[in-house]
């Protein structure tokens, strides 16, 4: 079985293999994005203040985006440096079962933020699975998206 690594991204080819991994996982979805939704995922990734991107073996397997936390609901929308926010996780579904999502989310845990947040789709199972395997709960908190679909908050706390 071939070994996971995790490199921090921060060079354009890692930044291609991000987008790679992010068509093949928004293939499988069966929610074909278009050339918008792609331009919006390859600013997110090329701003990322922290891109992760896992290999399985020599080959792309998972990418991760993750940001200092900012409360949109609060008055002043001042970043937590102790909160970061889980943005974007995805494996490419080749790959999916083997651990990748976990690893990445691992890794993330072991970085400096205290606190993490996430948001989910409601149908989006595995990511719920993922995310509460790593030690994610649940906030019950609910929101929707601009197409009106459901989505549901996770925190994850150090200790």
């Amino acid at each position: 079985m071939p070994r996971t690594l995790i490199d921090v991204v921060d060079a354009p080819e890692g930044r291609d293999l991000a987008m790679r991994v992010w068509r093949a996982a928004n293939h499988a979805r069966r929610r074909p994005a278009g050339e918008l939704r792609a331009s919006r995922v390859r600013e997110r990734i090329e701003g990322a203040e922290l891109l992760l991107l896992a290999h399985y073996g020599t080959r792309p397997a998972g990418v991760l985006v993750a940001e200092t936390f900012v409360d949109e609901h609060s008055p002043d929308r001042r970043p937590d440096p102790t909160t970061g926010h889980l943005a974007m996780l995805y494996v490419d579904p080749a790959l999916w079962g083997c651990g990748i999502g976990t690893r990445l989310l691992r890794d993330l845990q072991n970085r400096s933020w205290e606190h993490l947040s996430a948001w989910t789709r409601a149908d989006n199972r595995r990511g719920q699975r993922v995310l509460l395997a790593a030690g994610f709960t649940d906030t019950a908190n609910r929101s929707q998206l601009q197409d009106g679909e459901e989505i549901l908050q996770f925190r994850w706390s150090r200790g």
